[in-house]
């Protein structure tokens, strides 16, 4: 069985569990047999391509492979979800899109700074549990995980700025759109940021996704608390540009000057 057939396997088998225990957006929100097909062949598709590729294909290396990179192909999976949205925005057709999208149009500074400071003490959070995890399974167990960096984190951290904005702000953005906006409210925190978790298997770091599962729990609690999408775009802003600019340049400089 190939990774593609595995990723559509497990994502078939996600929405049938779901439905089995009354979760089942496409069916709730459409009218129609033709619509709520179309529907419920969106989300299979898009938790395949998005979510469940990366998981079938992690043992088999990075599903990004450095050498052949074509740099705007990193937002495929961006530009996947961002037509999944639409599709499902225009198929209901009775909503707006800010509704859709739980975009709220007040107090927009107070937003902004709750966004800072949920990105920040996730960031916290998300390193101060990362390290304990991976300091608890060096202790306990011989086998921890290698030292080094996957390529595809060496390539992230040597490119470009502008290309570094520009990676922050598709993932701040789409991603809390499909995530946040519209998993959670239709599967709940837990499972939404479990999903998120799994659709980064693809960077090769196991205790990586320790990390990105702690602070999608403090997005999704941020969601959760405020209905609006907008502070968690700011917080996933917040703590990817901090690793991205910061940490991960600092990473593979200290990996590099140890190798040395």
């Amino acid at each position: 069985m190939s990774e593609v057939q595995v990723a559509l396997l497990l994502s078939l088998s996600c929405v049938a569990a779901l439905a089995a225990f009354g979760v089942a957006p496409y069916r709730d929100e459409f009218a129609g047999r033709v619509r709520r097909g179309a529907a419920a062949l969106l989300l299979i598709a898009i938790l395949a391509v998005t979510v469940f590729l990366p998981l079938a294909t992690f043992e088999g290396g990075d599903v990004l492979e450095p050498d052949t990179i074509w740099f705007p192909m990193v937002f495929a999976g961006h530009l996947l979800l961002v037509l999944f949205l639409a599709a499902w925005w225009r198929l209901r057709g009775d909503i707006s899109l800010r509704r859709f999208l739980h975009l709220l149009p007040s107090n927009l500074t107070a937003k902004f700074a709750q966004g800072a400071a949920a990105g920040l003490i996730g960031w916290a959070a998300a390193v101060t549990i990362t390290g304990a995890a991976a300091s608890a399974l060096a202790y306990g167990s011989a086998a921890a995980e290698p030292a080094g960096l996957p390529p595809i984190m060496v390539w992230m951290a040597e490119l470009p700025l502008l290309h570094k904005l520009a990676i922050i702000c598709a993932a701040m953005t789409v991603e809390e759109a499909f995530f946040r906006g519209f998993l959670q409210p239709r599967v709940g925190l837990i499972l939404s940021s479990l999903l998120f978790a799994c659709s980064h298997f693809s960077y090769g770091l196991p205790f990586m996704i320790v990390g990105v599962l702690v602070i999608s729990i403090v997005l999704g609690t941020t969601f959760k608390r405020t209905g609006d999408l907008l502070p968690c775009i700011v917080a996933h802003g917040v703590f990817d540009a901090v690793q991205l600019l910061i940490v991960l340049p600092l990473a593979v400089k200290s990996w590099t000057a140890g190798l040395a």
